[in-house]
């Protein structure tokens, strides 16, 4: 599939489930017993780490975007050691099969898991550039663990200076040929392809198939005119995404809400009705 240019995300997996999981803090080593499907890698970290780090796991997902958050918590590496800049894991996964996107996700301290705080996505560049699909990895009888997974960790993609929350809910039928769902904050509202791809933050990583989520999407402290919810068809064109919510001043109103956030602060109540019917 194509790139997609100036984004910074957080898989908002939008893995997307702000759900309260506790992380097993034991220490298993990286050493599988043979047979034990296993997936293994180095994590090279980016940037410093935010001053509210919790702690910092690698998850194994089937989908892509991550549609089974229990999965994810069954799924995951010990916590990581990142103040030594890089760090092995280990993910004993739950079965056989292919992994659709494996993804170093982040906690906040004194915050519920947001397994759309993604650092950083196997095979896929989420800053720096342009985004695009992970590369999955196989896990297979002949191959039950599998070596070098390695990817780098951008602690940029969650510290970018103030934070935007809200609840968005879901309206009609999800469409079966879901593929992506998103968020991104535009400084002003775009008026052509051009602009579209010029916004301040995304996250492409929502989950799908539920009936409301609640995201975090961390933007540059600025003020801002358009925040809107993405859709897009599988097998479809990255200049395809559809816009299926906004942020309004009244809900159902249509006129798009303004917002400013400074540095150090948190939007909360950003809240966004998503229309599925228009996901077509």
């Amino acid at each position: 599939m194509a790139t997609l240019s100036t984004i910074v995300t957080r898989i908002g997996l939008p893995l997307l489930a702000t759900i309260a999981l506790t992380t097993c803090s034991l220490d298993h080593g990286i050493s599988p017993q043979v047979g034990v499907p296993s997936i293994r890698g180095t994590i090279t970290f980016e940037g410093d780490p935010p001053d509210n780090t919790a702690w910092v796991v690698v998850v194994a997902s089937r989908d892509f975007p991550p549609s089974d958050v229990v999965e994810l918590a069954l799924s995951q590496s010990a916590r990581l050691d990142y103040a030594a800049g890089s760090a092995d894991y280990e993910i004993k996964v739950p079965s056989l099969g292919s992994y659709a996107a494996i993804a170093v996700v982040w906690k906040a301290l004194e915050e519920p898991v947001v397994w759309s705080d993604v650092l950083g996505l196997y095979g896929a560049s989420l800053s720096g550039g342009g985004i695009s699909f992970p590369d999955t990895v196989h896990v297979t009888e002949d191959a039950p663990v599998v070596e070098d997974v390695d990817l780098t960790a951008d602690f940029g993609l969650v510290d970018r200076g103030a934070v935007i929350t809200g609840q968005l809910t879901y309206e009609g039928s999800w469409p079966d040929n879901t593929e992506l769902m998103g968020i991104a904050a535009y400084r002003t509202r775009p008026t052509n392809l051009l602009e579209f791809f010029r916004m301040a933050a995304l996250n492409i990583t929502l989950p799908t198939q539920i009936d409301s989520f609640d995201y975090k999407l961390a933007i540059p402290p600025d003020s801002y005119e358009y925040i809107v919810v993405l859709w897009l068809a599988r097998g479809a064109s990255i200049f395809d995404f559809r816009e299926i919510g906004v942020y309004e001043t009244v809900p159902g109103s249509g006129e798009p809400a303004h917002l400013t956030v400074a540095r150090g602060d948190t939007a909360r109540d950003v809240n966004i009705i998503v229309d599925l019917s228009k996901a077509r």
